[in-house]
C-alpha cells in the first residue's frame, strides 16, 4: 500500500519505520530537519511542507495514496489534513487527536469530518493505565480478541517466586503462555529449559482470568481495594478519563487540579471522585497534604513533576505509583528507579494506528518494550501458513523470534501446545521481534 503520514514526531516516525519495509511510505512535516533525519532511511520518502495544503499532499503522492495518517500535535490540523485528502481523492483517513470532546463529536457525526478512523490518545492512555493498575505487578497490559485474551509485561525481582526457576517449572498456569523474556535490553524467546532471572521482564499471553491469577501469584504489589485512597495529580483530559474509568470499577479517587475553572467542571462531570483545587507542581505541599494516606499515586502532569511526586510517594510509603511520561528519552530513567508502572501515550496510539493499517490479515497490533517487539491478532484464512498446521509445524517454518501465545476458537481461548492444530477462522495472538514482523505478517 501507499501510505502518507503527516507529522514526523514520535508517533509518525515510529509508524513510518515500522511500515517502511512492506509499504511505500511518505512522511510530510514542516520541519526540514525531521524530514532529513527520516529520509536517511532509504526506504522512506519525505516532503517538507504543510500537510493541510492540497499542493503539499499532491507533491507527496496523494493521488496514489491508499491511506493518509494525520499525526501532528494539533487536533484541528489533523482533521483538516483528513478533510483535504478526502476532498481531493478518497483514501482511508486516520486522525490522532487529544481532545475527547472532538472524539465524541466525531462519533456523534457518524464518524464524519472527513475522518474514517479517529484515535483519542488520552482515552487510549487512560484505559491502558487503569488496566495496568487493576492487574497488580503488570507494567503494561493490552487486551485482544474482544477481551478474551490479555498480553502483559511483568518485571521479575529477586524475591519473585518464579525467579531462578525454569520456564517448565514456573509455567503452572493452564491458560497462560510465557511468550518472551526481555533481558538486558535483548529479546529472548524462551523454551522449557530457559531459566527466569531477577531483572528479567517477562511477557505473558493468556486468558484474562489466567493472567490475573498469574499477576497475583508473582506480584509483591497488593491488589487495589475499592476503599483504597487513589490520588490523581492533574485534572486535564487524561486525568479526568483516568478518574472516570476508576469510578466505573467502583473506586472513588481524589483528583488534584490547580485551575479553578477546570476544578468546577470536573466536580460537575465526575461522580464519586473528590476534586481538590491545589497545585501538584508544589511538590512539598502536595506530598504533605495528599500523599501521607494515599495507596496509589497517578501522575498525569508533566514528566519532571510526575517523577518527583513518584519518588516522594515512595519515600512516604505509598504502595503504588503510576506515571505518564511524554518524553521517550526519559522512560528508562523512570523504569530504572523502580516506579511501578510507566505509561507512554505515544507508544499506545502508535500501536492503535498500526492496528488499522497492518497488512496480512492482522486485526490488531500492539507495540511492546519501546518498539522492540510486537503482538499481532490474526484471523487465520485459507492462505495463511498457519491454516491446518500444528504449532510445532508452524514454528519450524517461521523465524525463531515468533511464538503463538493464544488461539481463540468459537470465543474460547485455547492455550497452544506443540500438537495444537490451527484451523481456518481461528484468531491467533502471536508475539514476535519487531525486526521480523514484516517478514512474518505477509505469511500469516
Amino acid at each position: 500500500m501507499r501510505i502518507l503520514i503527516v507529522g514526523a514526531g514520535d508517533v509518525g516516525t515510529n509508524i513510518a519505520h515500522d511500515l517502511a519495509d512492506s509499504h511505500a511510505v511518505t512522511v510530510i512535516d514542516r520541519d526540514s530537519e525531521r524530514i532529513d533525519a527520516l529520509t536517511a532511511d532509504a526506504a522512506l520518502a519525505g516532503v517538507v511542507g504543510d500537510g493541510r495544503s492540497v499542493g503539499t499532499l499532491d507533491e507527496a503522492g496523494l493521488s496514489e495514496a491508499d491511506i493518509v495518517v494525520a499525526s501532528t500535535d494539533s487536533d484541528s490540523a489533523n482533521v483538516m489534513v483528513c478533510n483535504a485528502a478526502k476532498e481531493a481523492t478518497d483514501p482511508h483517513t486516520i486522525a490522532r487527536v487529544k481532545d475527547v470532546g472532538l472524539y465524541r463529536a466525531w462519533q456523534s457525526f457518524d464518524k464524519g469530518l472527513g475522518v474514517d478512523a479517529m484515535l483519542c490518545i488520552d482515552l487510549l492512555a487512560a484505559r491502558s493505565l487503569v488496566r495496568s493498575v487493576v492487574l497488580p505487578g503488570a507494567k503494561a497490559v493490552d487486551t485482544f480478541a474482544d477481551g478474551t485474551a490479555e498480553v502483559a509485561e511483568f518485571d521479575i525481582g529477586a524475591e519473585t517466586p518464579i525467579s531462578g526457576q525454569s520456564v517448565a517449572e514456573a509455567d503452572q498456569y493452564p491458560s497462560v503462555t510465557f511468550a518472551a523474556i526481555i533481558r538486558d535490553g535483548e529479546l529472548l524467546i524462551p523454551n522449557g529449559e530457559t531459566v527466569i532471572k531477577a531483572d528479567d521482564c517477562l511477557v505473558v499471553i493468556g486468558s484474562t482470568h489466567g493472567v490475573s491469577r498469574f499477576a497475583k501469584d508473582v506480584s509483591d504489589r497488593p491488589t487495589l481495594q475499592p476503599d483504597d485512597d487513589i490520588v490523581i495529580a492533574g485534572g486535564d483530559s487524561l486525568g479526568y478519563n483516568v478518574a472516570r474509568l476508576f469510578e466505573d470499577r467502583g473506586f472513588a479517587p481524589e483528583v488534584i487540579e490547580h485551575d479553578p475553572e477546570r476544578v468546577s467542571r470536573l466536580a460537575n462531570q465526575l461522580g464519586t471522585s473528590t476534586v481538590v483545587e491545589a497545585d501538584a507542581t508544589d511538590v512539598d505541599g502536595f506530598a504533605r497534604d495528599h500523599l501521607t494516606e494515599a495507596d496509589l499515586l497517578v501522575g498525569t502532569v508533566d514528566d519532571d513533576t510526575n517523577y518527583l511526586l513518584a519518588k516522594l510517594a515512595r519515600e512516604l510509603g505509598v504502595e503504588q505509583t503510576v506515571e505518564v511520561v511524554d518524553n521517550r528519552d526519559v522512560i528508562d530513567l523512570f523504569e530504572s528507579t523502580g516506579l511501578d508502572v510507566v505509561v507512554h501515550p505515544q507508544d499506545i496510539v502508535a500501536g492503535e494506528i498500526l492496528q488499522t493499517i497492518y497488512e496480512g490479515g492482522s486485526e490488531k497490533v500492539a507495540v511492546l518494550e519501546h518498539d522492540e517487539a510486537e503482538v499481532l491478532e490474526i484471523e487465520v484464512d485459507e492462505e495463511s501458513l498457519l491454516a491446518g498446521s500444528t504449532i510445532q509445524g508452524a514454528d519450524s517454518e517461521l523465524p525463531q523470534e515468533f511464538v503463538v501465545g493464544a488461539v481463540i476458537r468459537g470465543g474460547t481461548l485455547r492455550t497452544p501446545r506443540g500438537g495444537t492444530v490451527i484451523q481456518t477462522g481461528d484468531r491467533v495472538i502471536a508475539f514476535m521481534d519487531a525486526a521480523v514482523a514484516d517478514e512474518i505478517s505477509s505469511q500469516l
